[in-house]
Order: structure tokens, then C-alpha cells, then sequence
């Protein structure tokens, strides 16, 4: 194990001062997601607070190495081998664990990297005692769960939900592709297990509860933190000089769930009918599964007759420049979690155009009104949308304001509620119920029909 631990060091030669309260974040690595860089916020929120923070990480890899908070310590885990990760699962998870060892192991046909890093964690766990692990991915959850099983420290587990994961299960299984569909027993087997557990969105609770059985007291939901970025002038391509055709723009990995090819199609229409261009900005050049995707795309516009038109610029480390520069942003996912990027396209009072996919966009645009929701899947209905868009004014300072409704101030406070403070059930309230000087509470009332929400008590909502 690689540990920066220079503060620590320093409290254990000076025993007369208080020691601050050690937190820890743990992730499989640092790509550029969504979920890895809510953690990289989170540490460095809750460094300002005054606490030492840990940031542990399986594999150093990915576009975020250099993103990490100066103020937070990195901590790189250094992995057994396969058998040795092996026998530590087994005999962390007991018997009662072994069924969603020995299902992963045969539907996977692999021994997942994630139990590779348990007696790592577990190490690190012993020794630095922190009052809190979160982890907020699912192969890094279990690998948490399991690490602090028996454990006799104080150290409290918590595990993130960041998508739904019946659908991404689904699409795991249909797909061949991921280990989604491997890790549900596992999932079902050490979720419960931790001290609670914390989605991106409600709906991403609800499926939660759901899918893997978990007691609806012990999950909370706690909205991304995003921070607008600074501006740094218009992007350093032709498209965006003024009196250019309008930009509409497309942002995320390049894979199966963000749906480019709907977007292409319906650009394809929309191009029909307007003079316009379409940006599409993300893609792991080091996947290539991603780039092979990307040709996919590329062959896809030159075949809709709109190859000209369409530009992929890859992974940009400040996509508010381009979002500050495009006319609409359009979101063509079949699922999300949550949606980052719509409240980074709100703080850029860019107009957007979304998928009403499960489950973030139509909580973040409540239901349509800071932005237009469309059927999933569907390129004509997209199409329409973002003609329409592109015919209105936008609000700027409307779309801003929600934006920055998402702070990590807010968010922080949220997690540090959870992690250290209040009963974990919600504090009646109605749904939707906020305030801007405090996190927002809400509870779900069972209802009869198709539309059944689930529990009323699932913990608290933090916007």
C-alpha cells in the first residue's frame, strides 16, 4: 500500500493536540465519470471542513490522476493475487456470501480485480481507523464491505448508488458487457451490511430498495455536488466563431447507455430543416472498446449524410467553455443515475434537450421546466425538441439559478448529516418539499397502481 499519511504522522509525534476525524473515499480508479468526480469534490469539501481525508484508490489510472485535491491524501492500494483476493472474499463473506462469490465467478468467468484489493483495504482500515469509508461504485462497495467485515474498529461503511442498477443489471446481462449482472448477488449480499447507503437520485433510491431488498431507513439521497467551472473563452474550434451555425452539443462516454447514435439520427432531421452543427465531446482514448464506438458514430453520419456536420472532439478536461458556446445541449441517454452534466449545462444557462430516461434529468429539470423532456429512444421527438429549442430565447439566469442549486456546499452537508449526524430515516414531508437555507426532505407515500412509489421511509433528499 502507497499512503500519503504525512498528517497522521504528524498527530501521532504531537499526542497533546485534538486529532481531526479521519474520512475516507475509496474508488476502483480514477476515470473520468461522473461518480469519480463527485468523490473528488466530496474529499475536498470535506477537507475544508477540517478533516483528514483519504482518497484510496485500487489502480492509479484514468483522465482524473492529476485532478486530485493538493489537501487530500492519496492513498494506492497495492493488489494480492487472484487466489489470495480469492480466499480473502470467501472468507470475509462466509458461507452466506459464497453463493454470490461462486454466481460471479461463473457468470463473469473471471475473478473480479475488485477482491484483489480487500486486504489492502483492510489493512489501511487498521491502521489509519478512519470514522467513515464511502465508497460510491459498485465493485469498490463490495470490496469496502467486505474488507471491514469482523473488523473491530469504529470505522463506518457507507456505499454509494450513482444509476439505476436494475437497468444497468439488464443491460449488463443482454450486452455481454460488464459485470453488473455478475455482482447483484453480491451486491444484495453486502449492501445491507453497510451503515447506509446514499443515491444520486430518487429514483436511483427506489430501484435500490427494490432491486436489492434494501431496508428503505438505511438509504438516503443526496443530489451530485457540480461547481461551475471558469469560463476560458470561446473554444478553439471554427464552429463556435460568431455568425456560425449553431452548435448543438452532445457530452459523455462513448458507450451503449449515452445513446450517441439517437442523437446523430435526430440531428439528421433537425440538419433537414436548419443549418446547424453538432459537437459531440467525450471517449477514452486507452478504451477501445470507446473508440471503436467512435468510428461507429463517425460511419453513422457519414451514412445519414450529415458526416460534415458532425465533429467528435473527445474527452475536453473544461467542456464549460463549449457549453457556454453551444445553442442547445442534448442529452440522448437510455439510463442515468443522476445527470451531471445537465446541471454543468444549467450553470452555463445553456438550453437543454433531454431523454426522460431513468432516473436523473427529470428530477434535475423538475419535470420540464428548466429544460424539455423527450421519450427515450425516440429521434423524431427528439428532433422536434431541439428545433423547437433552437427557435426560443433562452432564460439564462433561470437555468443558472437552478444550476447552482447543486452546490457541494449543499451536498456536503448532506453526506456529513449521514455520516455523522441525525436518525438515517427522513423527517416527514411532502414530495418536493425545499428550502434555500437547508437540504430538502421528502416522504414517498405508497400509492395503489402502476405507479407505486416505494416506502416512506427512505432517507432524506439533499438538493
Amino acid at each position: 500500500m502507497e499512503i500519503h499519511l504525512m498528517a497522521l504522522e504528524t498527530a501521532q509525534a504531537e499526542p497533546h493536540q485534538a486529532k481531526p476525524q479521519r474520512v475516507a473515499f475509496l474508488l476502483d480508479n480514477l476515470n473520468g465519470g461522473g461518480a469519480e468526480r463527485v468523490v473528488l469534490a466530496m474529499a475536498s469539501g470535506f477537507s475544508a471542513l477540517g478533516y483528514e481525508v483519504d482518497l484510496l484508490v485500487c489502480e492509479l489510472k484514468g483522465e482524473l490522476c492529476g485532478s486530485v485535491p493538493p489537501e487530500v491524501n492519496l492513498v494506492v492500494m497495492e493488489p494480492a493475487g487472484k487466489l489470495a483476493g480469492l480466499v480473502d472474499a470467501v472468507r470475509l463473506g462466509g458461507w452466506r456470501g459464497l453463493g454470490g462469490i461462486l454466481f460471479w465467478l461463473a457468470s463473469a468467468r473471471k475473478i473480479s480485480r475488485c477482491f484483489h484489493y480487500i486486504r489492502d483495504i483492510r489493512d489501511y482500515l487498521q491502521k489509519a481507523r478512519p470514522a467513515v469509508i464511502l465508497s460510491v461504485l459498485g465493485k469498490a462497495s463490495i470490496s469496502a464491505v467486505l474488507a471491514a467485515s469482523r473488523l473491530n474498529i469504529p470505522t463506518r461503511v457507507f456505499v454509494g448508488v450513482q444509476i439505476a442498477l436494475s437497468v444497468r443489471s439488464d443491460q449488463s446481462q443482454r450486452s455481454g458487457k460488464g459485470q453488473t449482472y455478475s455482482m447483484v448477488p453480491m451486491s444484495r449480499y453486502c449492501f445491507p451490511k453497510a451503515h447506509g447507503v446514499i443515491a444520486a437520485s430518487r429514483g436511483v433510491a427506489e430501484d435500490a430498495i427494490s432491486f436489492l431488498g434494501l431496508d428503505p431507513a438505511r438509504v438516503h439521497v443526496v443530489y451530485n455536488p457540480v461547481e461551475a467551472a471558469e469560463p476560458e473563452g470561446a473554444p478553439a474550434h471554427p464552429w463556435f466563431l460568431p455568425g456560425a451555425p449553431p452548435v448543438i452539443l452532445g457530452m459523455g462516454r462513448l458507450v451503449e447507455q449515452k445513446n450517441f447514435p439517437l442523437l446523430i439520427r435526430a440531428f439528421a432531421a433537425v440538419r433537414q430543416r436548419v443549418d446547424a452543427r453538432l459537437v459531440i465531446l467525450g471517449g477514452d482514448k486507452a478504451s477501445a472498446e470507446q473508440m471503436a464506438h467512435r468510428q461507429e458514430l463517425q460511419d453513422l453520419a457519414v451514412e445519414l449524410g450529415v458526416g460534415e456536420d458532425v465533429a467528435l472532439l473527445g474527452y475536453q478536461s473544461n467542456p464549460n467553455t463549449f457549453l457556454r458556446a453551444a445553442r442547445v445541449f442534448a442529452l440522448s441517454s437510455n439510463y442515468e443515475g443522476f445527470g451531471n452534466v445537465l446541471v454543468e449545462a444549467l450553470l452555463a444557462g445553456c438550453p437543454i434537450v433531454s431523454t426522460n430516461c431513468p432516473s436523473g434529468p427529470a428530477e434535475i429539470l423538475e419535470n420540464g421546466q428548466y429544460g424539455m423532456l423527450v421519450p427515450v429512444n425516440d429521434p423524431g421527438s427528439l428532433a422536434d425538441a431541439i428545433l423547437a429549442s433552437l427557435a426560443s430565447e433562452p432564460d439564462v439566469e433561470k437555468l443558472r439559478q437552478r444550476g447552482s442549486e447543486f452546490s457541494l456546499e449543499r451536498a456536503v452537508a448532506g453526506y456529513h448529516r449521514i455520516f455523522f449526524g441525525e436518525r438515517s430515516a427522513c423527517v416527514p414531508g411532502e414530495l418536493g418539499e425545499s428550502s434555500p437555507s437547508k437540504p430538502s426532505s421528502y416522504a414517498i407515500r405508497q400509492a395503489n397502481g402502476n405507479h407505486k412509489m416505494i416506502h416512506s421511509s427512505l432517507g432524506r433528499v439533499t438538493i
